[in-house]
């Protein structure tokens, strides 16, 4: 019953953070081209909204519409073992191609002098990764995807002759969805001897196949309100620092969570109280507190700005999952400890207006992982990632300008030993090589 127990808990738990990059940055087209450097102390579109509300007293009236489009390919090479870790598990290759497409909306209204108010509509968690459901990696992970959305209201205004002070509220919905596949044999083999699995018709030379494989999906969501406060203290009329913070928003998933097997394995699943069922469950989960220190300065026809961003993903610690339906509260009884670290973020960036019409802008970005080596799954086999990007800025008239941004990662390589073998029956053992492209057009309207 052990094994059964922990197959499940591990599905659940890869539920609520296993999409590729759990925060996503391009929330920008403009932004992205200079790897969102200085974000909190730029002001540089309505966007600021987003970034620190107390900039937006440096926008005017605007409204920006953007399109981010969002490559990530990740790949697995190595050992995928089930048995005592000498059986190969039979199936494709753990290949996940996605793309995603990210639209966000922003706007803000000088209300007075002193005074503006923005409100904005954004994807900061939007990602998902699909390995397939007859690869190698399916006892880890077959599908997974989570979608975050914020709405914030945001206000601004100018607290002293230097300082500028802002805050919103954000009301954020989370939602998320799992699928894995549930190794029948070895869970058999873990309980009982192989001619009694074969007596229940679970035969033990299937195992490394998919013949027998059960289907665990779960989905859930929640809407819950956080906020944000920042500053932007005017050094000169050149040059400011920007301050902003994001709060924890904490999210009671709530929602189905449905186990199915083959005919095959009736029997066995019947003896060891793993009916097929389709149920409620939920499970908490937090988006981190945020901390980014900018520094913008102009300087003629240049301009120069740098980030420094933490993030609290220590937040990430365990995932609990509760049922009231007693089946499924047995079988996840465990907690999933995942024990994440807080992180740091590097950006600079410099833009460079060419003409009246043409503004053109590049950046690099550093940002750490969060995740030890001792803790890396396929679906986070992230490295410490490295991006260049490339952009422009071009004012079609007054009222009307159109920007663009592109953005490489170099690629990524993260050594794995995911060892499931006493829960999900499965064991990783390789390297997992991940490359992310992304790029965003957007148009903003000076009204």
């Amino acid at each position: 019953m052990q094994r059964s127990c922990l197959t499940i808990a591990l599905a659940l738990a890869a539920a609520s953070a296993s999409g590729q990059g759990f925060y996503v940055d391009e929330q920008s087209a403009l932004r992205l081209g200079n790897a969102f450097s200085g974000g909190a102390a730029s002001g540089s579109d309505a966007s600021t909204a987003y970034y620190n509300p107390a900039a937006m007293l440096l926008v005017g009236d605007e409204m920006a519409i953007n399109l981010s489009a969002i490559s990530v390919q990740s790949e697995f090479d190595g050992d995928a073992t089930t048995g005592d870790g000498s059986i190969a598990i039979q199936g494709d290759d753990a290949e996940a191609d996605n793309f995603d497409l990210l639209p966000t909306l922003y706007y803000v209204q000088q209300v007075r002098d002193g005074l503006a108010a923005g409100v904005y509509i954004n994807a900061p968690y939007a990602t998902g990764t699909d390995f397939g459901s007859d690869s190698v990696s399916r006892y880890q992970v077959s599908e997974s995807n989570i979608t975050g959305i914020d709405l914030g209201l945001a206000l601004g205004f100018k607290a002293t002759k230097s300082l500028d002070l802002g805050v919103s509220m954000i009301l954020q919905y989370l939602g998320a969805k799992q699928v894995v596949a549930i190794n029948t044999p070895a869970l058999c083999l873990g309980q009982l001897d192989p001619a009694t699995c074969s007596s229940l018709g679970v035969d033990p030379a299937l195992l490394g196949s998919s013949t027998l494989d059960g289907r665990f999906e779960m989905e859930g969501d929640n809407t819950d309100v956080g906020f944000s406060v920042g500053s932007v203290y005017h050094l000169s009329e050149q040059a400011r620092l920007g301050l902003h913070y994001r709060s924890r928003i904490t999210h009671e998933l709530t929602g189905s969570a449905k186990v199915s097997f083959p005919d095959g394995a009736t029997t066995l699943v019947n003896i060891a109280g793993l009916e097929s069922v389709t149920t409620a469950g939920s499970a908490q989960i937090s988006t981190p507190e945020v901390l980014n220190l900018s520094y913008f300065q102009r300087h003629g026809a240049w301009s120069w700005q740098a980030d420094l961003s933490w993030s609290k993903w220590s937040r990430y610690k365990e995932l609990a999952i509760q049922s009231r339906n007693s089946t499924v509260a047995a079988l996840t009884a465990e907690p999933q400890v995942y024990d994440w670290n807080e992180s740091y973020r590097f950006a600079a960036g410099v833009d460079y207006q060419l003409s009246p019409q043409l503004t053109l802008r590049s950046g690099f970005a550093y940002d750490q992982s969060p995740i030890d080596d001792d803790n890396v799954t396929i679906d986070f086999g992230f490295a410490d990632y490295r991006a260049l990007s490339v952009g422009l800025s071009y004012a079609i008239n007054d009222q009307l300008t159109v920007d663009a941004g592109f953005q490489h990662t170099l690629q990524q390589q993260r050594d794995i030993d995911q060892n499931n073998l006493q829960s999900a029956g499965a064991r990783l053992n390789g390297e997992v090589t991940t490359d992310v492209n992304s790029a965003a057009v957007g148009v903003r309207w000076s009204l």
